[in-house]
């Protein structure tokens, strides 16, 4: 077997969950693996610290799409399923001529598409498996973001809301009759994909890196919760807001309780407050994630954004620490029970006394890490999922679609809302590291 993986962005940067759900899943398939790379506009180097020689045969990028003035005619669209090519017809016409004579050459049998954003280019070929793993639900998160933001945008910006996030809706719901198979890292996000086809959308977890799955450490001893991220993500971002403005100094600065913000790009609102408030320290980017938050009992994940799965949750879990999240910020990890494994906690009242009963109760956070960390070891290690996914890609019965040819359409095996657990080890072993 010979498989293509297309993406739109390099895959070299350990900061990236993107970054590692290809670099972790790609270990696994079992045969030749090359990595071709189409960007819209040209891409800045990231030294993250992958190295996509330890994953893939190849690797080639191809010249930027959007090479020329976007044309006008973009505006009239319904859906974003041509969107590049009615965009930038001359640079989508040279990529694909260059994508089909790769899939040529190398004999390709299987091609994964990762992200929605290079999905319109690889439904341009027939011949192998297409399979897209969408990630994160554009759909979803745009919707999302707009029911935080509505308040805060005037009637031209909601209209504009309103037609986006149409368009994406209507380019997802396609990816199921587009692909042979198409997978996302959330149940929320399938259903958001799928639609009335949601059965035919399966769900892949991301895992945790081996770094994570060891015995279970000694609970931190500062009476604090740390929060890690990139912070220049928007979810990122919203999620600190919400917890600095409504739990942190209304109800838990006055009991002595430090935060500890872990990441780069920290917000400059953020950055002004710490400058003044000696009980929030603010890290910035840690090459040693583990020696940094295991200082703290608590992990905080209060996300109000977004979509697709939090790896911060998985890494606490796997790291011992006792975790209070929003159930919004748990959602792709349905083993994961309130009361069992972490407290969830929506609003601010009910998120402070949440931190503040774990802080004065050993007792309670030894029982909820200990879970917790059983829990990630047992179901949550790539090893398991990789495996699983492998087998998914590989062995799925190749098929014509009807759109590719007038041929007679074998219908592909689908598991719905099924999360893929449980397996064995692949064939390579990449610099696994856990994002941050």
């Amino acid at each position: 077997m010979r498989f293509l993986i297309l993406t739109s962005r390099r895959i070299e940067s350990r900061l990236s969950g993107y970054d590692l759900r290809v670099a972790n899943l790609c270990t696994f398939l079992p045969g030749e693996v090359h990595l071709v790379i189409a960007p819209l506009e040209p891409l800045d180097r990231d030294a993250g610290g992958l190295d996509p020689d330890d994953v893939f045969d190849s690797v080639e990028e191809l010249e930027p799409l959007a090479t020329e003035r976007r044309l006008l005619r973009r505006h009239v669209r319904t859906s974003n399923t041509h969107y590049v090519e009615l965009t930038h017809p001359t640079g989508f016409a040279r990529a694909r001529a260059r994508l089909h004579g790769i899939v040529r050459t190398l004999g390709i049998t299987h091609v994964v598409v990762f992200g929605g954003e290079a999905a319109e280019l690889a439904a341009t070929l027939s011949g192998p498996v297409l399979a897209l793993d969408v990630c994160d639900s554009a759909t979803l998160t745009a919707e999302r973001a707009r029911a935080g933001a509505q308040h805060r945008r005037c009637a031209l910006e909601r209209l504009h809301s309103v037609l986006d996030i149409a368009r994406k809706r209507r380019t997802e719901r396609l990816f199921a009759r587009r692909f042979d198979l198409v997978t996302t890292i959330n149940d929320a996000d399938s259903r958001a994909v799928g639609g009335a086809r949601h059965r035919e959308v399966l769900t892949v977890p991301n895992g945790l890196d081996e770094a994570y799955v060891r015995p279970l450490p000694a609970p931190g001893s500062r009476r604090g919760v740390v929060f890690w991220g990139n912070q220049a993500f928007d979810p990122n971002r919203d999620a600190l807001r919400f917890f600095v403005e409504d739990v942190y100094l209304p109800r838990l600065r006055d009991s002595d309780v430090e935060l500890c913000v872990v990441g780069s790009d920290p917000p400059a609102w953020l950055e002004s407050l710490a400058a003044d408030e000696p009980s929030i320290v603010l890290t910035g980017y840690v090459d040693d994630l583990p020696a940094v938050v295991d200082r703290y009992p608590i992990m905080i994940n209060p996300m109000q954004t977004g979509s697709g799965l939090k790896n911060k949750v998985l890494e606490a879990f796997g790291l011992g620490l006792a975790v209070v999240s929003t159930t919004l910020g748990v959602e792709a990890v349905p083993q994961a029970r309130h009361g069992e494994h972490l407290v969830c906690a929506d609003d601010g009242d009910e998120f402070a006394r949440a931190i503040l009963r774990l802080l004065d109760d050993p007792g309670l956070r030894e029982r909820l890490r200990r879970a917790a960390h059983e829990l990630v070891a047992r179901h949550y290690r790539w090893e398991s999922i990789g495996h699983r996914w492998s087998s998914l890609i590989a062995g799925h019965p190749s098929r014509v679609p009807a759109h590719r040819t007038a041929e007679t359409v074998v219908p592909a095996v689908r598991t719905a809302g099924t999360t893929l657990l449980d397996g064995q080890a692949g064939r390579r072993a990449p610099s696994r590291v856990p994002a941050s």
